[in-house]
């Protein structure tokens, strides 16, 4: 067993196929507790509800976008969620959305399609510095 086991991730994702198969990486990484969000709009409610240790979040969504989310998470008045560890796993690397991002605090940023490999060692630094 590692230190990833039980941790909590949400997965915020418009295409279901994507989460599925976000799913089946964090699956081949180890034994997380998994939720999922369809956009920023319900991925903070979800936050809020769920409690991640760490989210993965997509950029291009509808309604409320990647970023917004963020956005509107670093600024929610409790500091715990304010503090929700994100990484960004997107298609979208240009660098005016890198920028976005960084400027937003996330915690680290991976470009689709991810490996397992890739994945699992972004969260292991991200959860050994939250503990």
């Amino acid at each position: 067993m590692s230190n990833l086991h039980g941790r909590k991730v949400l997965i915020v994702d418009d295409e279901p196929f994507m989460r599925i198969t976000i799913k089946a990486v964090l699956r081949a990484v180890d034994r997380f507790v998994v939720a999922e969000a369809e956009d920023g709009d319900t991925a903070l409610d979800a936050v809020l509800t769920f409690k991640p240790d760490v989210v993965l979040c997509d950029v291009a969504m509808p309604r409320v976008d990647g970023l917004a989310f963020v956005a509107r998470l670093r600024q929610h008045q409790n500091m715990v969620v304010r503090g929700t560890p994100v990484v960004m796993l997107t298609g979208h690397a240009d660098e005016e959305t890198v920028l976005g991002a960084i400027r937003l605090q996330i915690s680290g940023f991976l470009v689709k399609p991810v490996s397992p490999k890739a994945l699992g060692a972004k969260l292991r630094g991200i959860l050994a510095q939250a503990g």
